[in-house]
């Protein structure tokens, strides 16, 4: 850029590849056969609300809790401590984390389960 008397202008080979990359982005894509279109309103797509959708809703949320507490004992069953001991009494974070990736990991595979 330079600064001519408070005015600031752009150096002509700034403005020479600006004009190339401009034209560029007008050219290339008129050549591979594509041409401007005027945008399109996307459509929404709202589903009915019933109370057979509530109902499925909270029976796959229900089901979804239950599955997730029985991986949770299982991971308790399974590790050579009480997991639940080293949350309240210790409060071992190290033990929270890894409880909380089990939790989180459960959830993902349930959730597609699910759906």
């Amino acid at each position: 850029m330079c600064d001519l008397g408070g005015k600031t202008t752009m150096t002509p080979w700034l403005l020479g590849w600006v004009m190339v990359w401009l034209v560029a982005g007008q050219v290339v894509p008129a050549m591979a056969g594509e041409v401007a279109a005027a945008p399109v309103e996307p459509r929404s797509f709202v589903p009915a609300l019933t109370w057979a959708a509530i109902l499925s809703s909270i029976v796959y949320g229900l089901l979804g809790l239950i599955l997730l507490l029985i991986g949770y004992y299982v991971y308790e069953l399974i590790t050579p401590w009480s997991v639940k001991e080293e949350l309240t009494t210790h409060r071992n974070p190290a033990v929270a984390m890894v409880v909380a990736a089990f939790i989180l990991g459960m959830a993902v595979v349930i959730a597609a389960a699910i759906l």
